[in-house]
């Protein structure tokens, strides 16, 4: 298990409004915490080497940003999705276990997100 991951599962889904237009001194401008928070996040996910296995993707999954984070959540869902590499989709029951994953995730845009990535490589591969 990669330490990045564990770190993840620890600091579990990071805090929503990474994208605001709030300044440094805004009231609406985020706690030095929940920006702590972000980081501690952005450098465990950087630092994840892929492919990484179903049970590393089984806590990502259920770690994922609810809100975008400045691209933050393309590398997770990066991350995610190598765990089907080696030729994990190519059968039938493959694909229904990682639906199954991705129907485990925690944030609805991320599900969104991967979900469609799944449906169009499976158009494209038929």
């Amino acid at each position: 298990m990669q330490d990045a991951v564990l770190k993840i599962k620890e600091l579990g889904a990071p805090p929503e409004g990474f994208t605001g237009d709030a300044a440094p001194g805004d009231e609406d401008f985020p706690s030095d915490e929940t920006l702590d928070l972000w980081e501690a996040y952005e450098d465990a996910v950087v630092s994840i080497t892929t492919p990484i296995t179903w049970e590393e993707a089984e806590i990502l999954i259920k770690c994922c940003p609810t809100d975008h984070m400045a691209g933050i959540e393309w590398s997770l869902l990066h991350c995610i999705e190598s765990c089907i590499e080696n030729e994990a989709l190519e059968t039938p029951q493959g694909v229904e276990t990682y639906r199954a994953l991705i129907g485990r995730c925690n944030s609805a845009m991320m599900r969104e997100a991967l979900s469609e990535r799944l449906e169009s490589y499976l158009a494209k591969r038929s």
